[in-house]
């Protein structure tokens, strides 16, 4: 049976669901919190959680992908909540990747997919995917760091929005995203991922592997979901996880986008 956890305060939606899905709980479950005291985002990063000022919740999802597709849940779920805030809020919604929504050149939501052991039995075999959006927020609830990276839907439209309603919306585009991908494979989502895709012809820097600086022209996400990039000799690289931002050096300016 499907069921949708509601938790005044937790240390992180993430964990709980985790939890639930070993025990399993079955695709579709859901872990809500008014609060968080240790929501996380990638690469070891808080996630800031005011009470009652956004959506914080985690979906479990046992989708039948074959090993090599679990990562390309995390872009499935963005474009999921792109989706759903542009009905919601009537407004164009940008992708970064491969976890983050924006609005309006700011951060409005951000995306942890957490999986179980891959070696496990395929019936076994599940992904958190750990949604937090900032919904009513003001620009005060935020550190004075982010005030100028971060917004929420109510700080871009003026509205305040029903927390609920716009999990509820999530959570079924989400489902419905991952059984467009179970029947008819990744490349309808990765299409319309691209035409929300936020850096794509952006020159961008990162750290690769060895510790060196990169630059590279922004290509989008291949059909494995790994970014690619071209640097100025021409020569193409993959970027399979880590910080990217724009190059300065390159003339791109005023996104705040790691």
């Amino acid at each position: 049976m499907v069921r949708i956890h509601y938790l005044q305060e937790t240390s992180s939606t993430n964990k709980v669901a985790y939890d639930l899905a070993l025990n399993g709980e079955p695709s579709g479950t859901a872990v809500i919190a008014v609060s968080q005291g240790e929501g996380r985002g990638r690469l070891g990063k808080v996630w800031q959680s005011p009470p009652g000022k956004g959506l914080y919740c985690s979906i479990i999802v046992r989708p039948h992908l074959a090993l090599e597709d679990y990562p390309k849940i995390t872009l499935t779920a963005g474009l999921a909540v792109a989706i759903a805030l542009e009905e919601i809020t009537g407004l164009e919604m940008r992708l970064k990747w491969p976890n983050d929504v924006y609005a309006d050149g700011k951060k409005c939501c951000g995306i942890l997919t957490e999986s179980s052991s891959l070696t496990e039995e395929r019936e076994k075999r599940f992904a958190i995917v750990g949604i937090g959006i900032n919904v009513n927020t003001e620009n005060r609830d935020f550190p004075l760091d982010l005030q100028s990276k971060a917004t929420s839907l109510r700080l871009l439209t003026g509205t305040e929005y029903d927390i609920q309603e716009i999990f509820h919306r999530v959570r079924m585009h989400l489902l419905e995203k991952l059984r467009l991908f179970e029947s008819f494979g990744f490349g309808a989502i990765l299409k319309d991922w691209r035409k929300r895709d936020m850096l794509s012809g952006k020159w961008l820097q990162w750290v690769s592997t060895s510790g060196e600086i990169i630059y590279g022209q922004s290509e989008g996400p291949d059909d494995a979901g790994r970014l690619m990039a071209k640097d100025q000799e021409g020569n193409m690289h993959q970027i399979l996880s880590g910080d990217i931002s724009l190059a300065e050096k390159f003339g791109s300016k005023g996104c705040s986008c790691s």
